[in-house]
């Protein structure tokens, strides 16, 4: 599954086969769950493009967004959603 989201600074991310992806602020990309929640919780990402939003100095370097924050990240929306369905039917098991 995935989700749009609004770059708002420059970031990289090397994904499991090992390919680098830049992700350039104030463009729109299709990004899996895990990385779009991870990158938001980083600030790097919004749903749409804020009010007021000014694109970042083209001197700066780009964020580095790592696996170990979408593993993470990939996690979090697991328990989350355990924690979903257990609310909705508490017998299912996991």
């Amino acid at each position: 599954m995935s989700e749009h989201r609004f770059v708002l600074v420059d970031f990289t991310y090397m994904d499991r086969v090992g390919v680098l992806r830049l992700y350039e602020a104030g463009r729109t990309y299709k990004l899996s769950r895990a990385i779009a929640h991870a990158a938001t919780k980083r600030e790097l990402v919004a749903k749409q493009r804020p009010a007021g939003w000014i694109p970042p100095s083209m001197f700066q370097f780009p964020k580095r967004l790592t696996e170990a924050e979408v593993i993470e990240a990939e996690e979090e929306l697991k328990a989350l959603q355990r924690h979903a369905f257990a609310i909705v039917d508490p017998k299912v098991e996991f």
